[in-house]
């Protein structure tokens, strides 16, 4: 499911919703996990990583906690007033909230001087500049005053202030702020080395290997039943080869029976099971269809597509760039592969996401051979085994002729005829277990091979990126394309009122999350509204999170009188729940689908639904998934703002003046 979705040109919503995804890896890390009795250094670490994350109203009720229960330091006050007005303009942060930063401040400054308070003296003079900006007199903080002592702090300071203030300023204050740190935000944007590590984060953890042991081949009764009735004429005959023949020719003869015979059946088993081999190789390679559905014993369907697609995937992904039928080469091994991972892993409880990097080595295996045809080179019977087959053969043909030549021309057909039996079925017995020992020495080669590269893989992933790190490259790039769009559409400080950005991952995206976390996606489709005083600049554009370009550019520019209508449907309940002063107000929503009609008829439609799957393993609670949605991918610093100049139209400025200015009487009530 996805986090929100943008129909345009009077699209359906229904039609948009169904984004087609690739790969999803969930990583069941605790980064966003309290569990009760944790203390309070270990639930200010979960908040930091959701206020980090793009969750701001969690980590808000979490430092909220702390900070009433006598938990306090300058560092805790300094986050919880970023977590209160992150995603908040001025006119949201009022009553209790801006007691509650009131409260928080004293708190900070009763504590012994250190950077926090630094940290959190920047924001508050903000908010100050903000009010006095608001009432049109004379601000009672100097912006560039402000902005000096902004960058003095630390470079991660910075960037927190930058991430989860602006909505609060105004867009000159929004730019200048943003203008002083600009040239970070270019650099920090790809720093951590992101190109070579970010698509790591979209790996799932990996499954180790599995020996795969095939059903081993035995003789059968008849294999077994006609070596030993052959053995019994053989015995005969030789027992009667001592009676009325020459004793010189059967001394002769016999030995020669004996070894003719262990050289036809030794040599012949080996050439026997090399081809009976080879056999199976081709059948295992050869094209052939498997059914993608469950085998039973408790695999579901779901999870034998999912393998299905994931070794299609991982064979488009090592295709060589070389000319060539790549689909039809291996349409083959991929069906046997997808069989041998349902076999391996149908109920090892592990995601098919899992598997993904064993479907990966071997696809990159059989690319290495595709040049050679090597995936159809199979072993075939060595000239030495075949000669020493033939040898034997002869050697007893002999024997036998001079058997005959002994006047023991009886005993040698026994001998003849027994033997024959005897060599057919113990080649056929010694072929099959020799065959079952190429097999298993061939799964044992290919175990050790696949235990290598899963320890080559772990080395690979080692430096994967952390959420945090992923929440911090996605923040930059919205600061970023925003000042782009800025910048490419000649606005000035005076032309920006406010501005909204709003994500959601791209068609054909692969996804990725921590437990209780946002999804993350490595393309993104990302929206900017920049409110201007003449009407609105909309642009929509494809973001390459691993590389972070920006590509396939659509801009749309309208009026505020140009919008005919606004509307907002929830899937979910709203309810309340106890009685007297336990009584509380729930919510457990779902999705949430607001909508934007122009009067051209162009609709702009934006989706928000809790990114749980159905095939989830981990429970999860879904209205709080929805949450983390609905904030991570802007649309809850959004909404508000739209169906504000939605309602009012041209007048939209001028109502959100005067929520500014009651903002600023209310300051100090």
């Amino acid at each position: 499911m996805n986090n929100q979705n943008f129909a345009e040109s009077g699209a359906d919503v229904g039609q948009q919703i169904g984004v087609n995804y690739g790969d999803t890896a969930f990583h069941n890390e605790s980064i966003y996990n309290i569990n009760q009795g944790d203390p309070p250094e270990r639930r200010h670490d979960v908040a930091r990583n959701f206020l980090a994350a793009g969750v701001p109203r969690t980590a808000e009720s979490i430092f909220g906690d702390l900070l009433r229960e006598g938990h306090i330091t300058a560092e805790r006050a300094y986050y919880y007033v970023l977590s209160v007005v992150s995603g908040r303009s001025c006119g949201n942060v009022d009553g209790e909230l801006f007691k509650n930063i009131r409260d928080a401040r004293k708190m900070a400054l009763s504590l012994p001087h250190d950077g926090w308070q630094d940290a959190f003296t920047v924001v508050w003079r903000l908010m100050r500049f903000v009010r006095g900006e608001v009432e049109g007199g004379r601000p009672t903080e100097n912006l560039d005053d402000v902005l000096g002592a902004f960058s003095g702090l630390p470079a991660d300071r910075q960037d927190e202030i930058a991430q989860h203030v602006n909505m609060m300023l105004s867009g000159a204050s929004q730019t200048k702020l943003e203008g002083a740190y600009a040239e970070r935000v270019v650099t920090q944007r790809m720093s951590n080395d992101r190109k070579r590590r970010a698509w790591k984060f979209f790996e799932p953890e990996p499954a180790p290997p599995r020996p795969y042991v095939a059903a081993e081949t035995k003789a059968e009764q008849k294999d077994w039943l006609q070596f030993v009735i052959g053995g019994a004429f053989a015995v005969m005959g030789v027992l009667s080869s001592f009676a009325g023949t020459s004793l010189p020719g059967v001394l002769l003869a016999l030995p020669l029976v004996a070894v003719g015979g262990l050289l036809a059946v030794f040599h012949g088993a080996e050439r026997a099971a090399t081809t009976m081999w080879a056999q199976i190789r081709h059948n295992q390679v050869a094209p052939h269809t498997v059914a993608a559905r469950s085998p039973g014993h408790w695999v579901p369907t779901s999870f034998v597509r999912e393998i299905h697609r994931v070794v299609d995937s991982r064979f488009t992904e090592a295709r060589p760039h070389v000319s060539g039928d790549w689909p039809g080469y291996t349409a083959g091994i991929r069906s046997h592969l997808k069989q041998r991972f349902v076999d391996l892993y149908g109920n090892a409880q592990v995601p098919a996401g899992a598997v993904g990097w064993l479907a990966l080595w071997h696809a990159r295996k059989v690319a290495s051979g595709w040049a050679d045809n090597g995936l159809f080179n199979f072993p075939r019977p060595s000239e030495r085994d075949t000669l020493l087959h033939r040898v034997g053969i002869g050697v007893a043909v002999v024997a036998l002729v001079l058997l005959v030549a002994a006047k023991g021309g009886g005993a040698a057909v026994l001998i003849a005829g027994g033997g024959f039996f005897v060599v057919q079925g113990a080649t056929r017995i010694r072929s099959l277990q020799r065959m079952s020992a190429l097999a298993r020495a061939h799964d044992e080669q290919i175990f050790a091979a696949e235990k290598h590269g899963y320890e080559e893989w772990l080395r690979v992933l080692a430096d994967r990126p952390s959420d945090g790190e992923m929440a911090r490259w996605l923040a930059m790039d919205k600061i970023y394309l925003k000042n782009d769009l800025v910048r490419r559409n000649n606005l000035t400080t005076h032309d920006l009122v406010t501005h909204v950005v709003m994500t959601e991952g791209a068609d054909g995206a692969d996804r990725a999350r921590v437990r209780r976390g946002p999804m993350r996606y490595s393309k993104y489709e990302v929206q900017i509204f920049l409110l201007t005083r003449s009407g609105v600049r909309e642009s929509r554009q494809e973001l390459n999170f691993l590389t972070g370009e920006a590509r396939n550019e659509r801009r749309n520019l309208f009026r505020y009188d140009a919008l005919a209508s606004a509307s907002v449907r929830e899937t979910g309940v709203r309810a309340t729940r106890g009685f007297g002063e336990d009584t509380q107000e729930v919510e457990r929503l779902r999705s949430r689908r607001f909508c934007l009609t122009l009067v051209n008829g162009r609709d702009i439609t934006v989706v928000a639904e809790n990114f749980r799957n159905a095939n989830d393993t981990v429970l999860e609670d879904e209205s709080e998934l929805f949450l983390v949605a609905l904030q991570t991918s802007g649309i809850d610093a959004a909404l508000p703002i739209l169906e504000a100049v939605a309602a009012e139209g041209s007048d939209w400025i001028a109502r959100e003046q005067e929520r500014r200015e009651q903002w600023s009487r209310d300051w100090y009530e």
